[in-house]
């Protein structure tokens, strides 16, 4: 073999490996939980950050059917909620995860993220925001 096609064989042989190294697929994670949404910005910005911005859902979800709760003392409350009706929640996004929308509202409302939970969830919308907070005083 001349050295043309031995560096054409080398060349060949790592473009598969150099391709996978530089489009290394990142899956990001999911959101599971429903964290409330705070209505106004934080007293305490973590240092070093200069400001922040926070990111928001807004789900609007209907209950189908029964829910059970994570805790039994809050089974009564849970069957409270309206059913069949739309109602909504207000919930810390992360921008980097993937949003489990029917976990979130099922962890917000303290029931369990069961199968039988996550059918009796329906989700009819999404509406997003976002708040600007300055730095902390220092």
């Amino acid at each position: 073999m001349n050295l043309k096609h031995i560096l054409s064989s080398v060349i060949l042989a790592a473009v598969p490996a150099l391709y996978s190294l530089s489009a290394e697929a990142a899956v990001p994670a999911t959101d599971r939980v429903g964290t409330a949404a705070f209505s106004g910005c934080p007293t305490v910005i973590p240092a070093p950050a200069t400001g922040r911005i926070y990111h928001f859902d807004k789900i609007i979800f209907v209950i189908t059917g029964p829910l059970v709760a994570t805790l039994a003392a809050d089974q009564p409350a849970l069957d409270a909620k309206p059913r069949n009706t739309p109602l909504d929640i207000k919930v810390v996004d992360r921008p980097t995860t993937v949003a489990d929308l029917k976990g979130k509202v099922l962890t917000f409302l303290g029931a369990t993220t069961s199968v039988a939970n996550r059918n009796g969830i329906r989700i009819d919308s999404v509406e997003y925001a976002s708040v600007v907070c300055p730095a902390s005083p220092q």
